[in-house]
């Protein structure tokens, strides 16, 4: 019989976050380990969540030209140092942060920092790069359009979010995009490249001391704002749908989710909980038709779907927690066992699911903080959300608190009798329509 992770063992292998705060007001965060590779990552809050719809694009354009050369370098120059120094260099969007990350060998810390100070103090925004990447762009805004995935989710916030910047996608338009300028890009960097908007996560063989050094020497330069209010925007949310019928593509993609809390919300973890009594399952994985999870055994035995995920995308103050799909000819099937799921979790979950649920979520837990990358992710996202950094083994001492009751009565105030929001793109013919799964959204009880 398999023994359960005691959290207070856990401390030992654990280790301690430093923080400091420069005199720009530049966040430093560290978490020292015996690895010898390290991480640094640099947050920001920047994104769709804080652009307007004629800028739409500009933090993700901004992505785009950070690795094709500084000021001080050309392309070729920068492409030479990051291999002679064993650095590989990596960079993400979504839509409330963006993150440009350094992974290399201990050697190689002040060089890395370096780097990562040269996006935003030295970055090269001649009329060639610049015209250059949007070539590249509209290549890529190409590519994504054929990714009925991506466009699925992307609908999902334009219809949950509608209205509101969260709606935005991350590329944002072409229209956009094709007519951005010095003028666009210098200002977007003034207003949101700010020490009070950023954030440097650091974990690995590399001591807090020696980070805090080489960030203030090249982060100085990046002066502290005047205004330090961050306009989050609003979050307003709308119970609607989104479908995109085409009856060429081989497979629907479907997206049914409810509103949910933000990641600073202390009903986060419940719900987080929430997804993992499902979790993922698809056709091609191994096993047998005994499966823990109701969605997988109807899933697995009736052929409903070609494979499905539970999602809880949690931003700093709202969140969209749901199930997508992917299926053919069975949706309305689907639906009706995604719902008739959710509506037993809110009224009558066992003991034997939370347990079985809690042990999935630790191990997703434990494996977020796997190696020197996802660590120095998970300290910055946590930092930027919460301006803190929780343990694992404090984690699950929450979760280990949470109870049959606790889980019932979360789920029941955001699922229960909620209107949802729906999105699709493929062969969409036996997808319900709304008001049928509006109605599928609570019981009549006596």
């Amino acid at each position: 019989m398999a023994k359960k992770l005691d959290p207070c063992r856990l401390r030992n292998f654990y280790a301690p976050v430093h923080i400091t705060t420069l005199s720009n007001g530049l966040r430093v965060v560290t978490e020292e380990s015996n690895s010898p590779l390290f991480c640094t990552s640099l947050f920001t809050k920047t994104g769709p969540r804080f652009e307007t719809e004629n800028n739409n694009g500009l933090a993700y354009f901004v992505e785009h030209l950070a690795y094709q050369g500084f000021t001080s370098m050309n392309s070729y120059a920068l492409q030479d140092v990051i291999r002679r120094g064993g650095t590989k260099m990596s960079a993400f969007t979504a839509r409330d942060h963006q993150v440009f990350s350094a992974v290399g060998l201990k050697e190689s810390l002040k060089l890395n920092i370096s780097l990562l100070a040269q996006i935003i103090c030295q970055i090269d925004l001649t009329e060639t790069m610049i015209e250059s990447q949007k070539q590249k762009m509209c290549f890529e805004a190409i590519e994504n359009d054929n990714n009925s995935r991506m466009v699925m989710f992307d609908y999902l916030h334009q219809t949950a979010f509608q209205g509101t910047p969260l709606a935005q996608t991350v590329m944002g338009l072409s229209s956009n995009f094709c007519r951005f300028d010095i003028r666009d890009i210098c200002s977007y960097f003034y207003h949101n490249y700010r020490p009070h908007r950023m954030l440097l996560a650091t974990s690995g063989g590399v001591s807090h001391g020696a980070v805090v050094e080489y960030a203030e020497n090249y982060f100085s330069v990046v002066k502290e704002s005047d205004t330090k209010v961050i306009n989050y925007g609003p979050k307003r949310y709308t119970g609607s749908s989104i479908v995109y019928r085409n009856d060429a593509l081989p497979v629907a993609h479907v997206a049914i989710a409810v509103e949910a809390p933000g990641y600073n919300s202390p009903e986060y973890l419940p719900l987080l909980l929430a997804t993992c009594l499902n979790d993922s399952w698809e056709r091609t994985q191994g096993g047998s038709d005994r499966h823990g999870s109701f969605l997988a055994r109807a899933s697995s035995t009736s052929s409903l779907c070609e494979k499905f995920e539970s999602f809880y995308i949690a931003y700093h103050d709202v969140g969209l927690w749901g199930v997508y799909f992917v299926g053919t000819n069975d949706l309305d099937d689907m639906v009706y066992n995604i719902q008739k799921d959710w509506m037993n979790t809110c009224t009558s979950i066992q003991k034997t699911d939370l347990e079985r649920a809690s042990q999935v979520l630790k191990m997703k837990l434990a494996k977020n903080i796997e190696g020197v990358v996802k660590s120095s992710y998970d300290i910055g996202l946590q930092m930027m959300y919460t301006s803190s950094r929780r343990s694992l083994s404090e984690i699950y001492q929450d979760l280990s608190s949470i109870t049959v009751e606790r889980l019932r009565d979360v789920t029941f105030k955001y699922l229960y009798d909620k209107c949802p929001v729906v999105a699709a793109v493929g062969p969409i013919e036996t997808l319900p329509d709304y008001n049928g799964i509006r109605s599928g959204m609570y019981w009549l009880r006596l």
